[in-house]
């Protein structure tokens, strides 16, 4: 892995020339199933499925003495955990705790069969669950299909964390992505149950408090707040309850969930905004060519129309393909997109290790001398949009994937900057919308076809939400700098994406005027297509305006603002547009 700055071991050597003694193991029946295994190590086959810098797991393929068995080595190098395993303070041993006290109370957890920790070295093996996939995995793909094994999935989840809590027992990283759903068979993901993982990041108490409990359950509110309705979170809160044996009303545990879940969204979102600019899995800061630079080794999700999000990079390889920052602008496959005042962005090829990368390469230019002042007290526009493409991309709002941006700056002023981004495979809005509205098609298609574009003018409306509800504000929001994505797929919505984010700033709080400028310019866009009718406009601004639990709403008065901010801004078009036609004229004669 490109972050690791320490040889991991390959499982065998885990076992080569341990203490057998010091090996704990959970009965009689786990020693006979795994001794066999630490005796002779040199024959088992142990895949990696997950690595970071604190733990590697392993799997192991079922034989006949054994099932699927999973590996867990913890070998994380920070002082704290270091420290923690001196004491006796051990992971594996808090799993193994945790794994046989929570079976005894009927909660669902993965059976810890042995732990080992001497001479700095733990580990754990426990059993595998398997047929089985990761609740959040299986939840986006339920939606996609309209399954309707959520209902039986949310009360099974609600029902699992109630007798965790009724037992005195809070995870302290409470989310979909450490909760397995057990599945039929490998093929077909129909519920059959669910599993707690992750049990060393639990803790017991004697008794929960209301306030303790809320704090857990806003970690889970929080991670599934854009995947459900608020019908889904009531249902699960209910059932919860019930099996929890808490008391209170369902209105005052609500209001209680929600002010933890904002204050944990709010911690986790400015955690991982930090983690842009630093060194870690994801990310890296170099210098090259005498430029400061910053790059992406790794993605930690899946974009719509991106083809690099699965692969994974080194500083070796953004070292070599960025060595020559001019030679960007200067290859034989270059197109140029862009030669303005504000900026030249050219289309192109780049090789970074072992792949070829479509990408935009931008390189911003300044429109007036007082920007070489107000550049000294902040940063240049790549740095700046590669900062912000990433904190969107971390609120789920898709944008083009920023890949690197560099900057360099002479006794503090700024003298270049260069934004490379991925190119996204899509359609601008408009063509997108001409293609799938035209009323002039008369294939066997074309009821879908308008069905797609109606849910992207929707869709529009909740993107424009989801930017102000995170506090961004954008003030260049056309039809040019969306692009929309669809892979031909039914059961896969189109989706819209941002680019060029220039014109998106982070505001403390975004004012009535801010939004419907939002609006406006979104509608303006819109009138500019003339296949986007009245009723394709006013889906636009009811995406916008039905948030979860927002009822019936009164639109009419939202509409006619709209409308009238709307003639006013093509009135200024058109009068910009004729100022520039004269002062053409006059120079040409």
């Amino acid at each position: 892995m490109p972050n690791t700055k320490h040889d991991i071991p390959d499982a065998s050597e885990l076992f080569a020339g341990i203490d057998l003694g010091a090996v704990r193991f959970t009965d009689d029946d786990a020693r006979k199933q795994i001794e066999p295994l630490l005796r002779d190590p040199s024959g088992d086959r142990w895949s990696v499925v997950k690595r970071n810098v604190s733990r590697t797991v392993y799997r192991r393929e079922a034989s006949k003495s054994t099932g699927v068995l999973y590996l867990k080595h913890f070998h994380s190098r920070s002082l704290l955990h270091h420290l923690q395993r001196r004491i006796g303070l051990s992971e594996t041993r808090c799993e193994m705790r945790f794994s046989n006290y929570l079976s005894a109370n009927n909660v669902p957890v993965p059976k810890v069969l042995a732990t080992y920790n001497r001479t700095g070295t733990e580990w754990m093996i426990s059993e595998g669950i398997e047929p089985s996939v990761p609740a959040d995995k299986w939840h986006a793909d339920r939606i996609a299909s309209g399954n309707t094994d959520i209902r039986a999935a949310t009360i099974a989840l609600a029902e699992l964390v109630g007798r965790m809590h009724a037992c005195g027992v809070l995870h302290r990283d409470l989310h979909c992505g450490n909760v397995l759903v057990r599945t039929v068979d490998p093929s077909a993901s129909r519920f059959d149950g669910l599993v707690l993982m992750d049990l060393h990041r639990m803790l017991r108490r004697r008794k929960l408090s209301r306030r303790s409990r809320a704090a857990n359950l806003a970690q889970l509110f929080h991670d599934r707040r854009l995947w459900t309705t608020r019908s889904q979170r009531l249902r699960f809160l209910r059932h919860y309850l019930r099996a929890a044996g808490a008391e209170g009303t369902l209105r005052g545990w609500i209001r209680l969930i929600e002010l933890f879940a904002n204050r944990h969204t709010r911690r986790l979102y400015a955690q991982r905004d930090r983690r842009i600019f630093a060194t870690n899995r994801y990310f890296a800061r170099m210098s090259i060519a005498g430029m400061r630079t910053h790059v992406i080794l790794a993605s930690k999700r899946s974009l719509p129309g991106s083809e690099i999000c699965e692969h994974t990079f080194t500083t070796e390889d953004w070292s070599k393909a960025l060595a020559d920052p001019d030679a960007l602008f200067r290859s034989d496959d270059i197109r140029i997109i862009k030669d303005s005042a504000s900026s030249y962005i050219v289309k192109r090829r780049l090789r970074v290790g072992l792949i070829d990368i479509d990408v935009y390469v931008k390189r911003p230019r300044r429109k007036r001398t007082v920007r070489w002042v107000t550049d000294l007290f902040r940063p240049s526009r790549s740095l700046r949009s590669f900062h912000l493409g990433h904190a969107l991309l971390g609120r789920h709002i898709y944008t083009a994937l920023p890949l690197a941006a560099m900057e360099k700056r002479r006794w503090g002023f700024l003298v270049d900057s260069i934004l490379i981004t991925e190119q996204v495979h899509g359609l601008h809005l408009n063509k997108f919308l001409n293609r799938y509205l035209d009323s002039e098609q008369t294939d066997g298609s074309h009821i879908e076809k308008r069905r797609l574009a109606r849910q992207v003018l929707r869709k529009l409306g909740q993107l424009l939400r989801r930017l102000h509800e995170e506090k961004f504000a954008h003030r260049d929001l056309k039809a040019s700098n969306l692009l929309v994505h669809w892979d031909n797929h039914r059961d896969h919505p189109p989706e819209a994406i941002l680019v060029d984010l220039d014109g998106v700033n982070r505001v403390r709080r975004v004012t009535r005027r801010q939004q419907f400028r939002g609006l406006m310019r979104l509608n303006v866009s819109l009138l500019e297509c003339p296949v986007v009718n009245h009723a394709g406009r006013l889906r636009m601004l009811l995406g916008y305006l039905r948030g979860p639990g927002t009822g019936r709403i009164n639109f009419k008065p939202y509409w006619r603002l709209l409308q009238n901010w709307s003639t006013r801004k093509i009135r200024r078009q058109i009068a910009s547009r004729q100022r520039r036609q004269k002062v053409q004229r006059r120079t040409s004669s």
